[in-house]
């Protein structure tokens, strides 16, 4: 595989399992240096060895994105590989399914904290750290297809990220000057944990929903993303990819 990615240093938040962990890998087998940063010490340094042992270069980094100081701490960690080049935004949490009117104030404000106000810290500290670099660089902002329409009992949730798309399009305006791209992937239902609350009975409703009959898996995910970062989608920046099977809500 084509190295294009050789000497770019990347971090992934959530990046021990599920789709960040799946971007870590295909990001180091484009070259790229790794960042693993997530809250999951034992899976985030199985995934930078599997890394490792495949001849790549990464390391973990232990980062609860709800503590705006420990982000900040993550963005410095790039310098030990040189610089900062790559910042996905993958970290988030999913809620119980319920209806709006019955969040509670506290789970309202923890989905907001992590899957939205976390965002933009990331945002906050990996940007200030292109741009003192001064060499550009790409930000690709993980929200959902529950961000793009109503989406009936995951309200607070969809809500979160709905403001994620909003946060990055905006951002990737104010920035298209300074050689800094920020895309964003909205995927729709896909196998990893956070859809675990649905059980196989679950799963198969998803799956009937879905116009090509699947769920998505975590690889189709991860190819989109890591296609953003890269030199390959160059004139890319302030767009939106929907990787749903045809999903529309």
């Amino acid at each position: 595989m084509e190295k294009v990615l050789k000497n770019k240093t990347a971090i992934v938040t959530g990046g021990s399992l599920g789709i960040g962990k799946e971007t870590c890998l295909l990001l180091a087998e484009k070259g790229a240096n790794v960042i693993v940063a997530d809250i999951n010490e034992e899976e985030g340094n199985h995934t930078t060895a599997e890394i490792r042992s495949a001849g790549g270069n990464a390391i973990f980094v232990f980062c609860d994105v709800s503590k705006e100081e420990q982000i900040e701490s993550l963005c410095h960690q790039a310098k030990e590989f040189g610089r900062l080049d790559i910042f996905v935004s993958n970290a988030g949490v999913g809620g119980k399914p319920d209806y709006m009117h019955r969040l509670s104030t506290d789970e309202w404000n923890r989905l907001l904290l992590i899957d939205l106000t976390s965002v933009f810290w990331c945002h906050k500290y990996a940007v200030n750290s292109m741009l003192a670099d001064k060499e550009g660089g790409v930000v690709v902002n993980i929200s959902s297809a529950a961000g793009l329409g109503a989406s009936p009992t995951l309200g607070g949730y969809a809500v979160a990220k709905a403001g994620v798309i909003e946060l990055s399009l905006t951002a990737a305006v104010e920035l298209a000057t300074k050689n800094i791209r920020i895309n964003v992937v909205c995927p729709g239902w896909t196998e990893t944990a956070i859809i675990g609350f649905a059980g196989n009975r679950g799963k198969e409703s998803m799956k009937k929903q879905i116009p090509m009959g699947r769920l998505g898996t975590t690889q189709e995910i991860a190819s989109l993303i890591v296609f953003l970062a890269s030199p390959e989608s160059s004139f890319i920046t302030g767009s939106v990819f929907r990787a749903d099977g045809g999903l529309r809500s």
